[in-house]
């Protein structure tokens, strides 16, 4: 009998498109844990990112965190390097990862302020 083989979400699937010269993507420094593709992220005031929740999103009370989506599944057990949509780009609705609280009706807007574009997907 064959076997069957399970494939989870592609790194990047959750990408419409990208500026093309490169200029999407960064290197941010995300937390200490597990992140898979297209997970939102939010910036602490020390430049860090870690998942985007509700919690983290009404702490910002001045109005200056900056997000980003993680481009591949990484893992780290303390602050880590990572590459990240940062800016001008298209994003499926149904792919991005947001946490405890926070929906990705909520995370559109905060993700548009980057100039990324969140379109609805099933």
């Amino acid at each position: 009998m064959p076997s069957v083989l399970t494939q989870g979400a592609l790194d990047e699937a959750f990408l419409h498109g990208e500026e093309t010269s490169g200029r999407s993507r960064e290197v941010i420094t995300l937390v200490a844990g597990t992140y898979v593709s297209g997970s939102v992220v939010i910036s602490d005031e020390g430049g860090s990112y870690a998942l985007a929740t509700q919690a983290l999103v009404d702490a910002d009370v001045d109005g200056d965190a900056k997000y980003a989506i993680v481009c591949r599944n990484v893992t780290g057990a303390a602050p880590f390097k990572a590459a990240a949509i940062v800016r001008d780009a298209s994003v499926k609705s149904s792919e991005l990862i947001t946490g405890t609280g926070l929906t990705v009706a909520e995370a559109t807007p905060l993700l548009a302020k980057e100039h990324v574009i969140v379109r609805e997907t099933r």
